[in-house]
């Protein structure tokens, strides 16, 4: 390995050993500047309805029911047959 090699590796070694350092500085002030902040008191207060906010469904809105056709009956069985599949259809879905 040359010299330069070395003095290559070298430069890259001390430039992440700098960014480390420097990463570990700036989160120690961060958290350091947040512990010494004052924590505000929680102040419960009703909030007024906003004017943005609708709490009455509009008349043209409708909700229906989903639709249910031939909804088979319960399975009291724990075995699957193979032979007696039931399709999506008749389950009722979609």
């Amino acid at each position: 390995m040359s010299p330069l090699d070395m003095l290559i590796f070298l430069f890259f070694i001390l430039v992440t050993i700098k960014a480390a350092s420097s990463c570990i500085d700036y989160w120690k002030d961060a958290e350091e500047a947040v512990a010494e902040a004052p924590m505000p008191k929680a102040v419960r207060t009703q909030a007024a309805p906003s004017v943005t906010v609708r709490t009455v469904r509009p008349s043209s809105v409708r909700v229906t029911p989903i639709k249910r056709v031939n909804t088979p009956a319960a399975v009291s069985s724990h075995r699957y047959f193979t032979d007696q599949q039931i399709t999506l259809k008749e389950k009722g879905a979609a």
